[in-house]
């Protein structure tokens, strides 16, 4: 091994690029690059043949009460998990991001993409033809398996390395609401880690764009065996035109590239069963999935202004405790739950039944006080980037709680190695996708942000120095309610 590749070399560039988009952000600032970002299917599907998805599966859903309900004996259940997941909500007509789905995503650009394989060529989900779409020039593959990518330059190029780490939290929340999907349907999984780009080029798409992907096979498939396609030199013409397409110049993409590909020093892990990704104890009104799903949102404003507004009041200890519980149920596989470990969930908390004001710890499954009193919210206020202002809505000061995800990345990548970076975005997303539909299922919205200051932030929230947030939650009562075009099929 050359001395630029070694671990210890890969060690420093990862914690390097953790600063820089943690607590080091502000010193290492990036000139912001304008770029059209790539279009919302990969290249070469647009147009290509497509299997229409079943209807109804949101009256499916409606019969299913949240959270035990399940839905038993449903036709073409993987495809229905799929649409659980990922499928089109709502339009919200007076929002600038108006496409809703059941997970959230920056300005709703959605870059992780769900693909299915087995019975022909590789298949994406195009929720917008509600059809699974043919990649031209896949192989043939046996192996019926669903995947996980997200695309780097699906985002637009001026959020420069910062593209790496949203589109990896992403993958973490469309990996959680694939399991409850999944689980919604009755359809055991196995998750396999990526250790190399072997799958991203089964899939023909273009290295320099994408990130390695999840593979989650189902039933009927022998876990962690490869999907038995033909190899990429077999397909030349066929489809290598986009695996060898070339990226757009940006210079941020490499120092993106290289610290994903650091998952190849992980090794290879064991598939691990996705058997349970709803808490027991999720306790809120009585509501089906339908609903729970239909209700997921961000936080509104009017007329078409960006932001959030919220409402302080009074809220129940259930939508506390119910957050708490989602937070807990540990990512699938022993070593997603070892970078768990080193994940801290801290959350701000104010006006709810049970809780003392103030900043809590999830510790054991339960949220004891960490830093009590008042204010804390308040004080957050004024360490988030998107300040209040004639165009913009900030209003962290009213919301119920504030969620943060924060790890030490020294200790992570000391123990764990390079690729726990990575890994511990995909266990943030976990949970975050967890807060964000218990949240709905509470009347609250749930906002993903990764605006706030991280070294300011450490002060109110009792953080460690070297304490690095990966991606925080605002959550509280919305204030306005846009018109919805219901776009369920």
């Amino acid at each position: 091994m050359s001395t630029s590749t070694t671990p210890d070399t890969l060690s420093r560039r990862v914690l390097r690029y953790a600063h820089a988009q943690g607590t080091g952000r502000s010193q290492f600032p990036t000139p912001a690059q304008v770029a059209e970002a790539s279009g919302p299917l990969p290249d070469g599907a647009a147009g290509a043949p497509g299997s229409t998805l079943p209807y109804g599966t949101t009256e499916l859903l409606e019969r299913a009460a949240f959270p035990a309900g399940r839905v038993a004996g449903a036709d073409r259940p993987a495809e229905r998990a799929l649409l659980a997941a990922f499928g089109l909500q709502r339009a919200e007509l007076t929002n600038p991001y108006f496409e809703h789905r059941a997970l959230p995503s920056v300005r709703s650009l959605f870059p992780v993409h769900a693909f299915l394989t087995g019975e022909g060529p590789a298949r994406v989900l195009d929720v917008h033809r509600h059809a699974l779409t043919e990649l031209p020039g896949t192989a043939r593959d046996s192996a019926r398996r669903i995947l996980l990518a997200g695309r780097y330059t699906r985002l637009p190029a001026f959020y420069g390395p910062l593209r790496g780490t949203l589109t990896e939290l992403e993958m973490g929340i469309s990996l959680r609401a694939l399991a409850v999907g999944l689980e919604l349907f009755g359809v055991t999984g196995h998750l396999t880690l990526p250790a190399s780009g072997e799958a991203l080029s089964e899939l023909g798409l273009a290295e320099g764009e994408w990130t390695w992907p999840l593979t989650v096979d189902l039933p009927g498939a022998t876990p962690g065996t490869g999907s038995g396609a033909q190899p990429p030199e077999t397909r030349e013409g066929r489809g290598g035109d986009r695996l060898r397409a070339a990226a757009p110049a940006d210079p941020s993409l490499d120092q993106i590239l290289a610290v994903n590909r650091t998952q190849s020093t992980l090794g290879e892990a064991a598939p691990a069963p996705l058997t349970r990704a709803v808490p027991d104890d999720a306790a809120a009104r009585e509501l089906s999935w339908a609903e729970v799903l239909w209700e997921r949102g961000s936080g509104r404003m009017p007329r078409g202004l960006t932001g959030m507004a919220g409402r302080l009041r009074q809220v129940p200890e259930g939508s506390l405790t119910g957050a708490a519980a989602w937070a807990a149920v540990p990512p699938p596989g022993d070593l997603l739950r070892r970078v768990a470990e080193h994940v801290d969930v801290t959350v701000a908390v104010q006006a709810t039944d049970g809780f003392e004001d103030g900043v809590h710890r999830l510790t054991g499954g339960r949220l004891l006080p960490h830093r009590p009193g008042p204010g804390a919210l308040a004080a957050l206020e004024r360490d988030y980037g998107y300040n209040l202002a004639p165009g913009n809505g900030c209003d962290v000061r009213h919301a119920s709680a504030v969620w943060f995800c924060s790890v030490r990345q020294r200790e992570l990548v000391a123990e764990l190695g390079p690729g726990a970076w990575t890994l511990a975005q995909y266990v943030a997303g976990w949970i975050t996708q967890g807060l964000c539909l218990n949240a709905a299922a509470h009347g609250l919205y749930a906002r993903p942000a990764r605006a706030f200051d991280g070294l300011a932030v450490q002060r109110p929230l009792g953080l460690a120095p070297d304490e690095t947030v990966l991606l925080s939650v605002i959550s509280g009562t919305p204030r306005f309610n846009g018109l919805p075009l219901d776009l369920r099929l």
